[in-house]
């Protein structure tokens, strides 16, 4: 089984300064950095997906610095497939479900922000059936804890939350 770490949205506008700041986004990077270093040393695919909405919009507007990937996160991905969405499931209207075709992949594992919005819809997913989807809760946040919680555990109902 062929396994690819996906990396949803993890831009400035959802860190302290920025437009919408999560609760936990600080712990959720530090883990989402840890990931992203565990499936590149075991050689797995890591997928950046970078969320831009129009320019103008109340937040992760194009062109806007808050759109930009956290700058730790950008340097974890270099050499990286970037994906860009304007929707909040990553495989809608975006290449996600070829790349990973592409590369024999069957199973994702999904870290980034928002957790009851982006992540929820990209592991629910129609194009996301027929995949093994895990969400690493850890490395992810949402705007707050409580909210993050009620979405994984709506989740672990159809994926794995670890």
């Amino acid at each position: 089984m062929s396994t690819a770490l996906i990396v949803v949205d993890i831009q400035n506008d959802y860190f302290a300064g920025g437009r919408f700041p999560l609760e936990n986004s600080e712990p959720a990077l530090a883990n989402a950095l840890d990931a992203i270093a565990r499936a590149r040393q075991a050689g797995e695919p890591v997928i950046g997906i970078q969320h831009k909405a129009p320019a103008g919009a109340p937040f992760l507007a194009d062109g806007s610095a808050g759109a930009e990937l956290h700058p730790a996160i950008a340097d974890a991905l270099q050499g990286c497939t970037l994906i860009e969405k304007q929707q909040a499931d990553s495989f809608l209207g975006t290449t996600l479900g070829s790349t990973l075709a592409a590369g024999g992949v069957s199973a994702i594992r999904l870290v980034g922000m928002m957790t009851q919005h982006c992540i929820t819809h990209t592991a629910l997913s129609p194009e996301a059936a027929g995949l093994e989807v895990t969400i690493v809760g850890a490395a992810c946040a949402a705007p707050t804890a409580v909210i993050g919680d009620i979405a994984l555990s709506g989740l672990a109902g159809r994926c794995t939350v670890v």
